[in-house]
């Protein structure tokens, strides 16, 4: 017997499609927003109303019932609907080995029409609790993006990241704290501090501080959306050093306190 050893194994135990929220929406004129660089893709499967967004450089997106829209991470845009909207969403990352999001290396957004039939579809999945229909939607999940990227010829590739900069995000995510500073993960990863902020800036494009922040307030989301743990635990949590400040932090990125927030996204 002949055995060839299938060569995408790696690739394919080191990809994880991260759902970090998902949800059926619907709403009047109340849905109306602004996201600025996200720190995580967005899809839209629209069912119906007159949802639309507008990006960073004035471009208005009109939204249509049956097709599905990729909002890259990074992607800065207002959302709002002129009477009433419905939707599927999903918050995702594509994270590979290292740690990092390969949906980063997406610029723009890209769109599929899958219908509103198979979006009803797929809402009646969302809304199972069975593990086959769990599945039967990751998989959906995976046509879509596998649809959108082929359509719009964009090809999803690894970096060879600095070996500086995957032993700081390792380190980063398991301690995420708001006191953690350069100087601890430049001694951990065994560089400079300033070799340290010029991997960031050069391979990630942006600071030590602002990636440690990007996760520190995507965990903070999770924690509101998902648990009932008190806003000064959570502030506690990581590492604020009060509940107010950590509130003030948390207005200033959503434009919502953190008990609003949570208010719109209950438990």
């Amino acid at each position: 017997m002949i055995v060839y050893p299938c060569q995408s194994l790696c690739g394919l135990n080191g990809l994880h499609l991260r759902i970090l929220d998902c949800g059926h929406a619907s709403s009047a004129r109340e849905w109306v927003g602004n996201v600025v660089s996200p720190s995580y893709s967005r899809l839209y499967y629209i069912c119906g109303g007159d949802p639309y967004f507008t990006t960073a450089e004035g471009r208005t997106v009109e939204m249509k019932a049956g097709c599905c829209y990729f909002l890259p991470a990074g992607f800065s845009f207002d959302h709002a609907c002129r009477t009433q909207m419905e939707q599927l969403y999903f918050h995702i990352q594509l994270i590979d080995d290292t740690g990092l999001d390969l949906f980063r290396g997406c610029s723009e957004m890209m769109v599929d029409t899958p219908g509103e039939e198979r979006i009803r579809r797929m809402i009646e999945l969302a809304a199972s609790k069975q593990p086959d229909d769990a599945l039967r939607l990751r998989q959906e999940l995976y046509a879509t993006i596998l649809t959108m990227l082929e359509r719009s010829g964009v090809h999803l590739s690894r970096t060879d990241y600095a070996r500086c900069i995957l032993d700081a995000v390792a380190y980063i995510r398991k301690n995420l704290s708001v006191q953690l500073t350069v100087k601890q993960l430049a001694d951990h990863a065994h560089v400079s501090e300033s070799t340290l902020e010029k991997a960031f800036r050069a391979e990630l494009g942006m600071t030590v501080g602002r990636y440690v922040d990007e996760e520190i307030f995507l965990a903070a989301e999770r924690q509101l959306k998902q648990t009932k743990l008190s806003i000064a635990q959570i502030s506690e949590r990581f590492g604020f050093c009060d509940q107010f400040y950590f509130s003030r932090r948390f207005r200033a990125r959503y434009g919502l306190s953190p008990q609003q927030y949570r208010k719109r996204y209950p438990f």
